[in-house]
């Protein structure tokens, strides 16, 4: 998938997330608007980082010859739009998930948990082991660190990677990331995460959880207040508003492994790195009750079994080019 390719992806994903929110919902319109508002007011940041790409590309090129001025500057112009379809595009068909399924998988993915840790919960692993961790720096990660990267990729893929193979595999993974995890098995698995899990479906099962947050600093105070909005605007306002209640898989998680899989890409000495920071998103995913531990698994798992196929394709194509 090149730069002009993600563009034309997340226009046409922005126009079939559109036509299915009015297929399946009957809020549709103001669902549609909301989402579109939250991408317009973030379009200032997202041309204030494309500005400093540009600029840190631009010199790139100078030094090593590898793009033009021209080049970098419309390629980031087509991936900050690219960009901004896309999201709107997923936030729109994540919303719209539960009026074509009701949330059914939870129960299932509990029972997993279980068997996959010797009979514990993992989320009581992760809050035994919080002590000992910097929760409020990880929460820091988890809240702004992981949604940043998440958004700016394929305008930094764009205008600092000259390398064509290696951004056209990177995008297929930032596509599949999103769509086939954070929408396809989504559905397929839709459930509400454990820190819902009592509230929807009844009983004390998770009940510990909120109350066992360690002393909660500002970062964590954040995290706790946006599931808390998550939950009443699902219930009073039907997802039309924010970004939507959905755990299996995990999006953090999918998109963390990317990321490291393309610090990888980039020199193998950044793999500890890539390691440890998709470690953090995946425990914090957990320790906040947003995801159960399968999410991240499974994220992983398609994750990098997808690049597999895709460096292993790549590199049989040149062989024979």
């Amino acid at each position: 998938m090149t730069i002009n390719q993600f563009l034309r992806f997340g226009i046409g994903y922005l126009l079939i997330a559109i036509l299915i929110a009015f297929l399946v919902r009957d809020n549709a319109a103001e669902a549609v608007s909301e989402k579109v508002r939250i991408i317009i007011s973030a379009i200032p940041m997202l041309l204030f980082i494309a500005f400093t790409l540009v600029s840190m590309g631009l010199v790139g090129s100078a030094i090593y010859q590898t793009k033009t001025p021209k080049e970098t500057i419309v390629h980031a112009l087509l991936a900050s739009i690219g960009t901004a379809c896309f999201q709107a595009g997923f936030l729109v068909i994540k919303t719209s998930l539960p009026f074509v399924l009701p949330f059914f998988a939870d129960p299932t993915f509990v029972k997993i948990d279980k068997v996959l840790h010797l009979g514990a919960d993992p989320w009581v692993i992760s809050h035994s082991w919080g002590q000992h961790l910097p929760l409020e720096w990880l929460a820091g990660i988890y809240l702004h660190g992981w949604l940043t990267i998440a958004i700016i990729l394929p305008i930094a893929l764009a205008t600092l990677d000259s390398d064509e193979a290696r951004v056209k595999r990177i995008l297929i993974l930032y596509a599949s990331a999103w769509i086939i995890i954070g929408n396809l098995l989504a559905l397929a698995g839709l459930s509400v995460g454990p820190i819902f899990f009592d509230r929807f479906y009844g009983g004390d099962y998770f009940a510990d959880l909120p109350g066992s947050f360690l002393p909660i600093g500002p970062n964590m105070q954040v995290i706790r207040n946006a599931q808390e909005s998550l939950w009443i605007l699902y219930t009073h306002f039907g997802q039309s508003q924010g970004t939507g209640i959905s755990a299996f898989p995990s999006v953090h998680v999918s998109v963390a492994t990317l990321v490291g899989i393309y610090l990888y890409e980039r020199s193998a000495y950044l793999l500890p790195f890539a390691v440890i920071w998709v470690a953090a998103i995946l425990y914090m995913s957990v320790y906040t009750g947003y995801h159960y531990a399968i999410d991240g698994y499974a994220s992983i798992a398609f994750i990098v079994g997808l690049w597999l196929y895709l460096r292993r394709r790549d590199k049989k194509a040149a062989r024979y080019s």
